[in-house]
């Protein structure tokens, strides 16, 4: 008999029991489905890691093939875990997705690598390494690539159709190799491209009709190579083409009107093609066209008044064609227009009063046409203007004061014109001049004292002109002057002391002027010149031992004028000096044995003077000797025989001499020698 106690009892026991028997199955469950799980995760990691196995194994073998200073920039490519390598990337499922090795340096090839032990791989980048030999086809086999860049290497051959098998490819980098051979056609199967760089090898043959397909193309890059035949018509049909650079190639044909309808176009450069034929006036039609570069064809024609309406225009560049007419006054509404190149042409009639209009311009070079007229006063709205070039035209008129207002200005080149009347005062408040060009024009007056304030001023030519008046002394203050050319005019009085504080000075020409007086003791502190022509005028006294302080010497001309004295010795310490000319001085004494210390004189060039004594024959030396001009002179005594060794000598003339005794046969050993003359002298016997 139970009581109530005892059947609560039991019961209690029995929902114990029965809990107990429902937590043991599910732990079993649960211990089942941990042990089910675990043992599908080791299976499938043991998957991955054979596939992975196979990717570093691949990267190990062509880490091997590269050379020994290649493989120690990959010092990190060693252990099991190649995701963690540098240059590598790995997906979740730590499958190699990309490599990119930019910069290290790599040398070897590319058949080591084995493209199809890599199934997820998307992305290769090995720009500006030192890959060489040839790009292997089997690169055909990484199906899954998008970006493929080998840009700046070594690499040569062709250009594989296999290519054509990466049909998801977008970006395709082969420029800056040496690759040759054809465009291949099979490029415009890769529908998905949007960039295709091959500039800069030597690829040749004609632009394939078959790149038009890709449709998707943003970029297109194909300069610097040695392509030729005309434009396709068929990259009309790139209607998302921003950029097209077939620049520095052998193209020929007119341009295509059809590259009007690139309405997306941003950039176009035809540069230095064999392009003829007039400019498009389809081109009117780009209305996003920021750069268009058309320079060095056979370009004819005018320059079509449609461009002007090219709104977004910052970039023009139709120089070294043989383009005609005049400069059309549309251009004065491209608002945007920075550079304006127009130079080297037949454009004929004035430059248009409404350039003045461009106010964003940095850079308007007109230079080498048939321009005429007047400079436009209009050009000193320009405030931005950088470069200013109307040099090689038939300019006429005086050059306007209000160029003084362009304080933007840098370079300044008028030279080769018809302008006159004086050089204005107010170019002096160009206070950002480097160059200021006025060469070859018919300018009088002297030059400005105020010239000095330009104390940026790296180059200064002023030659052929009409000038007068001294060379002010102001100019020393231009302490960043390399070039001072202020030949051809008609200046007068004495050579600035003061132009010894040039420190900077290379090139020195005062030739064909009036000046007069010693040549400055102080040139010897221009440590960096290396040309020095005082030719023609009339100075007088002797030469400055001092010049041989100049090292970098490299051409001496002191002809033609009256100087006295001997020649210094202290020459012979110009070891650079290619050429000296002391021509037509009243120069005396012989000439110095150590003249033939100066290893790299071409020309010498004595004659016309009052000197005495034998020829040295220490001239032999000068090796690469090959004018010697002795002639007008009182050289006694005979030729000597080793004239002969001077196997590079072209002219030799010692006439009008007193020379004597036998010419000498070791001239007939003198191959290259063209002009010989020995006359009135008193020479005996003959070349035969």
């Amino acid at each position: 008999m139970f009581t109530s106690n005892s059947l609560s009892n039991q019961f209690s026991c029995s929902r114990v029991v029965f809990i107990i028997v429902i937590l043991i199955i599910l732990i079993s469950s649960s211990s089942f489905n941990s042990t089910a799980s675990f043992a599908s995760s080791t299976i499938n990691s043991t998957k991955l890691s054979k596939e992975s196995l196979n990717e570093l194994q691949a990267l190990l073998n062509w880490k091997a093939s590269l050379q020994n200073q290649s493989q120690s920039r990959l010092s990190s490519w060693a252990g099991t875990n190649h995701c963690s390598w540098i240059g590598i990337s790995c997906n979740k499922a730590s499958h190699v997705k990309g490599i990119k090795l930019t910069g290290y340096g790599l040398r070897g090839t590319l058949s080591s690598l084995s493209f199809c032990s890599f199934s997820q791989l998307i992305s290769i980048n090995l720009t500006n390494n030192s890959i060489y030999g040839i790009i292997p086809p089997h690169i055909g086999n990484s199906s899954r690539l998008t970006y493929l860049s080998l840009h700046q290497n070594l690499l040569s051959g062709t250009i594989p159709q296999e290519i054509g098998k990466l049909k998801y490819l977008i970006v395709l980098e082969l420029s800056q190799n040496n690759f040759l051979g054809h465009v291949p056609t099979s490029l415009g199967e890769l529908g998905n491209l949007k960039t295709l760089y091959l500039w800069g090898n030597e690829l040749f043959g004609s632009i394939p009709q078959e790149i038009g397909m890709l449709k998707f193309l943003t970029d297109l890059e194909l300069s610097n190579n040695s392509l030729t035949g005309p434009i396709p018509t068929s990259l009309a049909k790139l209607h998302n083409l921003e950029t097209l650079f077939l620049h520095f190639n052998q193209l020929c044909g007119s341009i295509p009107q059809e590259i009007g309808m690139l309405k997306s176009l941003i950039d176009l450069d035809l540069t230095n093609n064999n392009l003829t034929g007039s400019i498009p006036t389809s081109f009117a039609k780009l209305g996003n066209l920021e750069t268009l570069y058309l320079r060095g064809n056979q370009l004819s024609g005018s320059i079509p008044k449609e461009i002007g309406m090219l709104k977004s225009l910052i970039n023009l560049g139709l120089g070294n064609n043989s383009l005609t007419g005049l400069i059309p006054t549309s251009l004065a509404k491209l608002g945007n227009l920075k550079t304006l190149y127009l130079w080297g042409n037949e454009l004929s009639g004035s430059i248009p009063e409404e350039i003045g209009m461009l106010k964003s311009l940095i850079d308007l070079e007109l230079s080498d046409n048939n321009l005429t007229s007047l400079i436009p006063t209009s050009l000193a709205e320009l405030g931005n203007l950088k470069t200013l070039y109307l040099w090689g035209n038939e300019l006429s008129g005086s050059i306007p004061e209000e160029i003084g207002m362009l304080k933007s200005l840098i370079d300044l080149e008028l030279s080769d014109n018809n302008l006159t009347g004086p050089i204005p005062i107010s170019l002096a408040e160009l206070g950002n001049l480097k160059t200021l060009y006025l060469w070859g024009n018919e300018l009088s007056g002297s030059i400005p004292q105020e010239i000095g304030m330009l104390k940026f001023l790296t180059d200064l030519e002023l030659s052929n002109n009409s000038l007068t008046g001294p060379i002010p002394t102001s100019l020393a203050k231009l302490h960043n002057l390399e070039t001072l050319f202020l030949h051809f005019n008609q200046l007068c009085g004495s050579i600035p002391q003061e132009i010894g504080m040039l420190k900077s000075l290379i090139d020195l020409d005062l030739t064909n002027n009036n000046l007069t007086g010693s040549i400055p003791t102080s040139f010897a502190e221009l440590g960096n010149l290396e040309t020095l022509y005082l030719r023609g005028n009339q100075l007088s006294g002797s030469i400055p031992k001092e010049i041989g302080m100049l090292k970098s010497l490299i051409n001496l001309g002191l002809g033609n004028n009256s100087l006295t004295g001997p020649i210094p010795t202290s020459l012979a310490k110009l070891g650079n000096l290619k050429t000296l000319y002391l021509w037509g001085n009243e120069l005396f004494g012989s000439i110095p044995e150590e003249i033939g210390m100066l290893k790299s004189l071409i020309d010498l060039e004595l004659s016309d003077n009052n000197l005495t004594g034998s020829i040295p024959t220490s001239l032999a030396k000068l090796r690469n000797l090959e004018t010697l001009y002795l002639d007008g002179n009182q050289l006694s005594g005979s030729i000597p025989e080793e004239i002969g060794m001077l196997k590079s000598l072209i002219n030799l003339s010692l006439s009008d001499n007193c020379l004597t005794g036998p010419i000498p046969i070791s001239l007939l050993e003198l191959g290259n020698l063209k002009f010989l003359s020995l006359n009135s002298n008193k020479l005996s016997g003959s070349i035969s």
